[in-house]
């Protein structure tokens, strides 16, 4: 099994040749990253969306302690530094490198919202925007592979815990939201 992820990281490795691709996976992971969790503050602070953005960052934290957990649990060592060759391209993380965070942040978000979109009344756009989301998320994915910091089996196991954390969170906000529309009504 390691021997097949070797095989794909290579195949998707952006190597020491820094070109025009490596601007773009550099900005598809820091959109991954936790920093751009900054950006749900505003949704905090707006009554009408405190508790999507409250649940969302609920679903969030949540992933990135499972990561955290699991990353302890299975301490395998990153492609950069395991693998002759192999150099990061924006950064060299030193934490253990199973599962990734970036995936799993990035499919929790995208599984959180498309939950949520398509729970809505109006669901026309509710499947072009998830779809968006998905492929923004497998974008953050691959390019931490392409960056070096991560074998794909990482991310995949990434994406998955992030999926199954997302669904959930989605799920439970919006059988609350459910609930309260109910006893308003």
């Amino acid at each position: 099994m390691f021997e097949l992820d070797q095989r794909l990281f290579f195949t998707l490795y952006g190597g020491p040749d820094r070109g025009a691709a490596a601007f773009l996976m550099i900005a598809l992971t820091l959109l991954g990253s936790g920093w751009s969790m900054v950006g749900l503050v505003p949704l905090l602070a707006i009554s009408r969306t405190r508790r999507f953005a409250g649940t969302l960052v609920l679903t969030l934290l949540l992933t990135a302690a499972l990561v955290f957990g699991l990353k302890q649990a299975v301490a395998r060592v990153r492609p950069v530094h395991a693998l002759a060759g192999v150099q990061g391209l924006f950064g060299t993380p030193t934490d253990f490198s199973f599962p990734s965070g970036h995936a799993a942040g990035s499919f929790a978000f995208a599984a959180f919202v498309a939950t949520v979109l398509l729970a809505a009344p109006r669901r026309r756009a509710a499947g072009i925007v998830a779809g968006g989301l998905f492929v923004l998320a497998a974008g953050v994915a691959l390019s931490r592979v392409y960056l070096g910091v991560h074998f794909p089996g990482d991310v995949a196991a990434g994406a998955l815990v992030g999926l199954a954390v997302g669904a959930v969170g989605g799920r439970l906000y919006t059988a609350r939201r459910s609930a309260d529309q109910a006893l308003e009504t």
